[in-house]
């Protein structure tokens, strides 16, 4: 089933690796790494991805960086 990159925009996601981080229970590295190769073709800017990736973990040390990237207005 493919997802249309418009609709994963509208209902909050940066893309189709965001909607994989927070959709799947066992993240497939090659998978996520291809997620984002494909974003960037459909123009979703790499800080991006990488804000909304941290902001995503749930390890404090990794929610602190995704903290300071927010307060430098990625």
């Amino acid at each position: 089933m493919w997802i249309d990159y418009d609709w994963i925009k509208e209902v909050g996601y940066v893309g189709y690796a965001s909607y994989y981080l927070q959709n799947c229970i066992c993240i497939d590295k090659e998978v996520y790494s291809k997620l984002i190769e494909l974003d960037t073709r459909f123009g979703t800017r790499a800080s991006e991805q990488l804000y909304w990736s941290l902001l995503n973990m749930t390890r404090s040390d990794i929610i602190e960086v995704g903290r300071f990237l927010r307060m430098k207005d990625l």
